[in-house]
Order: C-alpha cells, then structure tokens, then sequence
C-alpha cells in the first residue's frame, strides 16, 4: 500500500467510526473511546468482530453468570 493510499484509508475509518459514532449519539449512546479503538483494529485488520463479540459474551458471563 502506498503512503497516499495509506493515508486515504486512515481518513475512510475515521469518517466511519464518526459516522457510526454520530448515529448512535442520536440514541444516546454514543460510542466510548475504548470501542473506537476496537473498530479502528477491525477495520486494520488487528482484531476481527467476531472475536471482539465473542470477547463481549465471556465479560459478560462472568460477570452475570
């Protein structure tokens, strides 16, 4: 990937991160910075939302049981 494309993907998750962020600020439910952040490596790849949902579902279990 070149710097310029590099550069123009960095800009297409931010517009979509704040996209999704807008829309949920209009429930109320604005996203927090942690799970900015885990969309960001969804998106670079780091992570995928499966493991991030999977990682939800265990928090959760132990915590309610």
């Amino acid at each position: 990937m070149t710097r310029e494309d590099q550069v123009k993907f960095d800009k297409f998750v931010e517009d979509k991160i704040k996209e999704i962020d807008s829309t949920m600020a209009l429930e109320g439910m604005p996203l927090s910075s942690e799970f900015k952040e885990t969309l960001r490596k969804c998106f670079y790849g780091i992570t995928t939302t499966e493991i991030e949902r999977k990682k939800i579902i265990e928090k959760y279990k132990k915590k309610y049981g």
